[in-house]
């Protein structure tokens, strides 16, 4: 497990409240969202500098 999944893994657990991804990482990031299934878990905020801040989605997605 990269330190990202355990990061996000953390996330999703409610152990950390955000998480925050530098520009750098981002396009790793989102496709190891996607692979892991993730996505949808996640809501990211852009924000100025190209960080983006992800926290738990608190609204499940619905079939």
């Amino acid at each position: 497990m990269t330190d990202w999944e355990h990061t996000f893994q953390q996330l999703l657990e409610g152990q950390v409240e955000e998480v925050k991804v530098p520009k750098e990482d981002f396009l790793f990031v989102r496709t190891m969202l996607i692979e892991n299934g993730w996505l949808f878990e996640v809501v990211g905020e852009a924000k100025h500098g190209g960080i983006t801040i992800y926290r738990k989605n608190s609204i499940t997605p619905t079939s």
